[in-house]
């Protein structure tokens, strides 16, 4: 490729590419949960000696000395008050707004037992020099002559909790692995191409990748990750696209492809055009959709907060009624108090609010790492009933790119003309000048099997019809067989038989024929009925233009933003309840916090600032930063990008394309004249078709395995979809259907009680995605337009059917850990509050009880890092 080609609209220079222009570095993803785990590191650290020492010295009277009492109540002092803070924090916040938390019961636990224990110091009898004590994990009704001392219990409540809410954090910082990962994936550095517009001479500098901008040229040497989203300009390789879509194989690139961001060249160098930068590639849009998706709640997570949120005043009612039975029963003053406050800690939910949350966050994250981006956490409750999948043909089941299946010859009767090689050869030499999918089909074809490709001279293209080439041998025509037949050329029966076959199974195919006079001095001059078609014009194709959506609930209101804050300070779903409920007091805002994540998903209406947002969290006592906003699309739905779709694909067309080996060794430069009447022969019939992927069968067995039946649905000929249908396995289909008919035919099925699932990637799949989030899932191909994608549920970045099911299978995972997280914690609760109140469980046994019961959910929700 010449220099000129590479040369673009704005020259970079030092000054616009320097380290000083990278965009400021984003807030590492779970910062807030780092840092909240390294403060109850520091707390446990100092706490836990001083508790064990208090609790060791209570236990075992043989380690009572003279004055031992006053020792534990020392030592218990920065425990209660510094150790405990973060409860105390909490809960006094909480009590400033009237409402109460899981902390309160806490923070009532540690002050109650606390001030008990200094009542019966100071004046109970307990802070007698030479006094014993004889500790019992069971709570007593009588005790001997004095008053006992709880700083033990309140130590180890404060040092158990800390240690379940250290080991907590910690494992929720590790379940966002996955999306950091994701996030880390971009390459650091770049190297720019100059290109001097008077010399043509090219410079490199290595510059930060965040720097380039659109338009930029730069090289990606073997070996090294593509720094942004682009276009191939000059080199071929294989790109290895695990990272994003958890595909193995490299995928082969070539001048014109489009490469994304974050992948590996494995062997050879390139040269790319930047399309997209910063915010704007697709690692962005996925770290930023897996975000949003783990910022998001599930309707049952609501449904627990919603029970935590009244549980709190129940549990401090039930305390109360506890210390006043045991009393109206005579049970002492001590055990008593004793049972009530063990009732505070014991009945304390803090893992009823990280049971949906966690498996949300772990969930999502390890979809991401399969290649699937899961939009909202609403979806994981909508796989549960998944019963139906739709599936579109071109570009789903199939890979959208035709391929050459077969080359039949005239029968031994007909006398052909050339070997099947030869007749390939000939034909593929033409249509390596076309831009048609049948033709790159052919061309295509012909390479795979290692043949040469013959110069052509000269070129014209019949819309339509066919195409005509001139070559050493003569004219080579490839087109219609009708074309063929109105031009005298002779197509003998076998080879219409053959096309008429070929095309009542869906296929699509034409006719190769070879005129030896179409080159003579002759056949050059214009006469009647010639038709003159120019090499340059032959070869113009008209601009695709993408259909328009009509996407349902026109009258619905939009947002106009959705954003994410970071919100520090949370400790349980009452906090999480508080913050949403400030923020929607707010005129348009509607916000979804998370717990395990420390985040919300907000959705704008009406507008607001950022720092207006942030002040609204900052005044309920928590930390808020909005850490991403993504305003809303165009008023008339039209895609980001600038790709345009055709055809049942919607795939994006291929700007640039290779030219063909006729066109390199002599590119058509004189007219070329075809008459009414061509003296030839035809030599072969070429049969392309839709190539279906290879793991389309087995995404249906799978998808069958999970009782979701398969149908078929395309705007393609019944022929057609049967012989694909066929191949793949699916028995019910739905073909000749327009884009309102698949809205339509989704619309049917959900009428007859269906929850359907549709999975498509153009834009005239783009309703029938909308439809089915109405009541089901969307799922667009990765590959697919931005319409699709935009109003997809799932995005499938691999492109491969079987991650439809993959997808399935980690979504009704995931709501099966929340369920199990759910029920031991309800358990938990169940089968500990009557322990409490009998009196048997004391206060430090439930402590440890509840740590135990918050960390065992999140271990059980980091199950889900494994699932496939």
């Amino acid at each position: 490729m010449s220099t000129d080609s590479v040369t673009h609209d704005h020259t970079a220079t030092a000054s616009s590419h320097g380290a000083s222009q990278a965009s400021a570095p984003t807030p590492q993803v779970g910062e807030g949960t780092r840092a909240h785990a390294a403060d109850l590191r520091a707390r446990l650290i100092v706490s836990a000696p001083l508790g064990i020492l208090a609790m060791l010295l209570s236990m075992v009277p043989a380690w009572q000395f003279t004055g031992w009492q006053w020792v534990v109540a020392a030592a218990s002092i920065p425990v209660v008050t510094w150790g405990a803070w973060p409860f105390h924090r909490a809960a006094f916040a909480a009590g400033r707004h009237g409402s109460t938390t899981m902390d309160t019961l806490v923070s009532l636990g540690v002050i109650s037992s606390t001030l008990w224990s200094w009542w019966a110091l100071l004046w109970g009898g307990a802070g007698e020099l030479g006094m014993r004590m004889h500790m019992s994990l069971i709570p007593r009704a009588a005790h001997a002559g004095h008053a006992e001392i709880y700083f033990e219990g309140a130590c180890m409540i404060v040092v158990f909790l800390l240690t379940g809410r250290y080991m907590e954090a910690r494992a929720r910082y590790r379940a966002g692995d996955a999306l950091r990962s994701l996030l880390s994936m971009g390459a650091k550095e770049a190297t720019l191409v100059s290109v001097d517009p008077a010399t043509g001479e090219r410079s490199e500098k290595v510059v930060p990748a965040s720097s380039l901008q659109v338009g930029d040229l730069f090289a990606v040497r073997p070996g090294e990750k593509v720094a942004t989203d682009g276009v191939i300009v000059e080199g071929s390789s294989a790109l290895d696209t695990s990272l994003l879509t958890g595909e193995s194989v490299p995928v082969d690139a070539a001048p014109g492809d489009a490469v994304t961001g974050a992948t590996v060249n494995t062997w050879g160098s390139l040269l790319v055009r930047a399309t997209r930068v910063g915010s704007d590639t697709t690692l962005a849009q996925m770290g930023r959709m897996v975000a949003e998706a783990q910022a998001g709640k599930a309707p049952v997570q609501r449904l627990a907060d919603q029970i935590s949120g009244v549980f709190v005043p129940i549990v401090i009612l039930v305390s109360l009624l506890t210390l006043g039975g045991w009393l109206l029963a005579g049970g002492g003053v001590q055990a008593a108090f004793t049972a009530a406050v063990a009732v505070l800690v014991v009945a304390c939910p803090c893992a009823l609010g990280l049971a949906t949350p966690t498996a949300i966050l772990v969930g999502s994250g390890r979809a991401s790492q399969l290649g699937i981006l899961i939009k909202n956490a609403e979806i994981l409750e909508q796989t549960r009933s998944i019963d139906t999948m739709l599936l579109d043909k071109t570009g789903t089941v199939t890979t959208g790119v035709m391929s050459l299946e077969s080359v039949a010859l005239p029968s031994a009767g007909d006398s052909p003309e050339a070997d099947e090689a030869s007749a390939l050869s000939l034909a593929a030499s033409v249509e390596a000048l076309s831009e048609h999918p049948v033709a790159r089909a052919i061309t295509s074809g012909a390479s795979s099997r290692g043949l040469s490709l013959v110069p052509v001279t000269a070129f014209a293209n019949q819309p339509g019809l066919g195409v005509v080439g001139l070559t050493a041998r003569g004219g080579v025509l490839v087109g219609r067989p009708s074309w063929l037949a109105s031009l005298g050329v002779d197509v003998p029966a076998s080879l219409l038989d053959a096309v008429r076959e070929a095309e009542a199974s869906g296929a699509s195919a034409v006719v190769a024929a070879l005129a030896p006079n179409l080159g003579s001095a002759e056949s050059r001059t214009d006469g009647p009925g010639a038709a003159r078609v120019t090499a340059d014009s032959a070869i113009t194709t008209p601009q695709a233009t993408a259909g328009s959506v009509a996407l349902p609930g026109p009258d619905a209101e939009l947002p106009l933003a959705t954003l994410t804050m970071s919100v520090g300070g949370m400790t349980c779903a009452s906090c999480v309840r508080r913050v949403e409920r400030k923020l929607g007091k707010l005129d348009g805002v509607s916000a979804e916090v998370n717990l395990a994540t420390e985040s919300a998903r907000i959705t704008l209406t009406a507008p607001h600032s950022n720092e207006e947002l942030e002040a609204v969290v900052t005044a309920a006592g928590y930390s808020g930063q909005i850490t991403s906003r993504s305003e809303a699309a165009t008023a008339d739905g039209a895609p980001v990008s600038g790709d345009s779709a055709t055809g049942d694909t919607g795939t994006p067309t291929r700007g640039t394309t290779d030219q063909g080996t006729g066109e390199r060794e002599g590119a058509p430069a004189s007219s070329l004249v075809i008459p009414e009447r061509v003296e030839g022969r035809a030599i072969a019939a070429l049969v392309v078709r839709d190539t279906v992927k290879e793991s389309s069968a087995d995404a249906i067995a799978q998808l069958r395995e999970l009782g979701i039946e398969p149908i078929l649905l395309t705007g393609d000929n019944e022929a057609a979809a049967q012989h694909v249908a066929r191949q793949v396995g699916i028995e019910r289909v739905i073909a000749g259907v327009l884009p309102d008919g698949k809205r339509d035919t989704v619309a049917d099925l959900q009428a007859e009680g269906r929850t359907v699932a549709m999975v498509g990637d153009g834009v005239n799949d783009a309703a029938a995605l909308a439809q089915a989030s109405a009541k089901g899932l969307g799922i667009a191909m990765g590959s697919g337009t931005d319409v699709a994608i935009e109003v997809a549920d799932m995005t499938l970045m691999n492109s491969s059917l079987t991650s439809a099911a993959t997808a399935i299978r980690v979504s009704r995972r995931t709501l099966r850990i929340i369920k199990e997280n759910l029920f031991w914690a309800f358990f938990y609760n169940v089968l500990m509050v009557p322990l409490a109140i009998a009196g048997l469980l004391s206060p430090m046994l439930a402590s440890a009880a509840m740590a135990c019961s918050s960390v065992f959910v999140v271990l059980n929700s980091l199950r889900l890092r494994t699932a496939k």
